[in-house]
């Protein structure tokens, strides 16, 4: 009888060493897909980064642009000739354009928006800081190669006044016009007042990407 348990209990043993041994192949054999899935879907994963970055270059390209651009600002003329303005108002400003693609701007790459800061010595002999935002849209282009632009502005501006020793803070809308021959656009501006005769001043610019 102990023989007969013996000799059950050894098969025993050996049918569940076969089974491991069964299982373990078996194991083995499932893992072999696996890290064949797992090694495509790593490369299909780095083809599809590639092909996002190339998109980006190939983005970065259409819109690529100056960035930046320094203004330069120097004439104005005003309506109301009884006061004395002075009309060489010299001054600096930077400009930092940006293209993002919504569908108001239109598709051409040229229509853009525009942060800006300026330093003018205004009319009345002091200080204007102006700080702006805008669009540019461009409207129509030249045989020889010069853009046409309108341009939209809101601005609020800092404004010293000497000659009634006071200062202002004024804000409004300011329309204007562009052309642009090569990387230079010159740039013409209206400001407004709230009035029966609302065009106060024509303003001059250039600005110069880099």
């Amino acid at each position: 009888m102990e023989g007969t348990v013996e000799a059950a209990t050894a098969e025993g043993r050996r049918a569940a060493a076969v089974t491991a041994d069964l299982g373990r192949a078996s194991l083995r054999a499932n893992r072999a897909p696996a890290r064949a899935l797992l090694a495509a879907l790593v490369f299909c994963a780095g083809l599809q980064t590639t092909s996002f970055a190339d998109d980006g270059k190939e983005e970065r390209q259409e819109t690529a642009g100056p960035r930046w651009a320094i203004a330069i600002w120097g004439l104005s003329y005003h309506t109301d000739k009884r006061i004395d303005y002075d009309e060489i108002n010299w001054g600096l400003g930077l400009r930092r354009y940006a293209r993002p693609r919504w569908r108001w701007l239109g598709k051409s790459l040229d229509n853009r928006l525009f942060l800006e800061g300026d330093a003018i010595r205004n009319s009345n002999g002091g200080l204007a800081v102006p700080l702006s935002a805008g669009a540019e849209y461009r409207i129509g282009s030249a045989s020889e190669g010069c853009k046409f632009f309108v341009v939209g502005t809101g601005t609020l501006a800092y404004y010293q006044n000497p000659e009634k020793d006071r200062t202002e803070l004024k804000f409004g809308p300011v329309p204007g016009f562009a052309i642009g021959c090569g990387p230079i656009k010159f740039n013409v501006a209206a400001v407004l007042r709230p009035s029966r005769r609302p065009l106060a001043a024509v303003v001059g610019s250039m600005t110069i990407p880099f």
